[in-house]
């Protein structure tokens, strides 16, 4: 019955967020955008949750699942009361234009399916979810407080941002067990999270058309089907990261001070899931200073998506340096990278894990630059994706490309530059020409996202064979086939 009342716990906090996530969304004068209000409540609620753990175990309070809930839906409940005093309009989805949309949509609902399955159904197995993350989180749990760096000698992994460890040992204590089940779908949704915010950033910056190219780009990449349940931080980090860029370009275009507060949350956030986003915050800042030497805002908004993001992530980097005299452990193997001509066009040499959309992801790479340097500061747009993603590939290609599933890290907004290059070869086509091509095109998408599907779910023939195994079964399967 706990485990029950666990999962029911979990869904409120996540929709406990959402009267926030309405009220700020619904602060510009753009039409309420569904799906930008359930991600932002997605990315608010455990984000918040985390946070208040974070800050009672500084305070020297234990862990309880109660002593951390009553608090969290008392941080929700100001965001309740503003949504109600705006007369608490509920924005509710725009169903698919035309057909093809539907079919790109069920493309979409193919692979989101598999991944929350495999997520829901097997317990932690990958290497360093077992080792680094789920382990936190349970030693957290056990412990009631953060893990302390007394005492240990782990190449300093406890430095770590530990949002989603802390997500890990709040599952585990509403549980009353390691509900790995449970702690497992919550990072698999900031995962699938990706899918919807690039759809978001496409048609914010270019058209409709965009975005669901866009989406369906990342969603149709095998490497996203094989991590977004995996439980690693990677996609949850990118999912925060591709949120600022979406409120970073609100911020462009409107100017007002909740895009730059929203802006600054998500780069924080994205800080506080894993270290590598402090290179984001580097490029929050020059986007900031840009636009402010453009004049689309002024210096006090900046100020205030700087301020945001620090108030979220700079204390946990505080108490790492107070505590080992460090901001981010040197946990890097960066003699073992390989700044080599078959990584620097990595999206289409290592097929097996980019496939189709990796050639398609540096045709945008290609298409953005063209149209930087063709037309300058006249294209914006291109300037955000291209600060979003060409500096972190630089620093993956010399530091770190002994290691493809970095790529993740910025692989959302890299899907959106190739979906705006689609729409523009698309819609600067006849389309008399085009329209043959159609049925090819659904045929291909509806392929690979079943492949997708198929590889996004794990030890298949066990589930065939018995899919009403229990827990020991499971872990006895996943432990034979590390």
């Amino acid at each position: 019955m706990q485990t029950i009342l666990a999962w029911i716990l979990v869904a409120l906090v996540l929709a406990a967020a959402y009267p926030w996530a309405a009220w700020l969304v619904t602060r510009s004068p753009r039409p309420p955008d569904f799906w930008l209000i359930i991600l932002l409540a997605l990315a608010l609620g455990p984000g918040a949750l985390t946070l208040l753990m974070f800050w009672l175990a500084l305070l020297g309070f234990r862990f309880d699942v109660w002593a951390i809930t009553l608090p969290y839906f008392a941080l929700m409940l100001p965001g309740y009361l503003l949504w109600r005093r705006e007369g608490a309009r509920i924005a509710w989805p725009v169903p698919p234009a035309s057909r093809l949309e539907r079919l790109a949509l069920l493309a979409l609902a193919l692979v989101g399916g598999a991944v929350l399955f495999n997520a829901a159904y097997w317990p932690f197995y990958r290497d360093d979810a077992l080792a680094i993350y789920a382990r936190y989180g349970r030693i957290m749990a056990e412990t009631g407080t953060l893990v302390p760096f007394a005492g240990r000698n782990e190449a300093f992994y406890q430095a770590y941002p530990v949002q989603i460890p802390l997500v890990y040992a709040y599952t585990y204590l509403a549980s009353g067990w390691l509900n790995e089940y449970l702690a497992r779908v919550i990072p698999s949704l900031f995962s699938l999270g990706c899918i919807p915010a690039v759809y978001i950033l496409g048609k914010n910056l270019f058209d409709s058309l965009a975005g669901w190219l866009g989406a369906l780009l990342l969603a149709l990449t095998p490497t996203f089907a094989r991590w977004a349940s995996s439980g690693y931080v990677d996609l949850p980090m990118a999912f925060a990261y591709t949120l600022a860029a979406v409120f970073a370009w609100r911020l462009w275009s409107d100017g007002r001070g909740v895009d730059a507060l929203l802006a600054g949350l998500m780069m924080g956030l994205a800080a506080w899931t894993k270290n590598a986003a402090l290179l984001g915050v580097v490029f929050l800042v020059i986007w900031l200073a840009y636009g402010w030497l453009r004049r689309r805002f002024g210096l006090r908004t900046a100020l205030i998506a700087l301020l945001a993001c620090a108030v979220v992530a700079a204390p946990w980097y505080a108490r790492n340096w107070a505590e080992a005299r460090l901001l981010v452990p040197p946990t890097a193997w960066t003699d073992q990278a390989a700044p080599t001509l078959n990584n620097l066009l990595i999206l289409i040499t290592l097929g097996n894990n980019f496939g189709l959309p990796g050639w398609l992801m540096l045709g945008g790479v290609f298409y953005g630059l063209w149209v930087a340097l063709r037309r300058g500061r006249q294209s914006p747009e291109m300037l955000l994706l291209l600060l979003w993603t060409l500096p972190f590939f630089s620093v993956w290609w010399l530091l770190v490309s002994y290691d493809p599933r970095f790529i993740l890290l910025f692989l959302p907004p890299l899907a959106a530059l190739g979906g705006g290059w689609l729409a523009a070869v698309w819609n600067h086509s006849p389309q008399q020409r085009m329209r043959p091509f159609i049925p090819l095109f659904v045929a291909l998408m509806l392929a690979l996202a079943a492949y997708n599907a198929w590889i996004g779910v794990d030890y298949k023939q066990a589930i065939l064979g018995n899919p009403l195994m229990g827990d020991a079964e499971k872990h006895e399967i996943v432990l034979r086939g590390r």
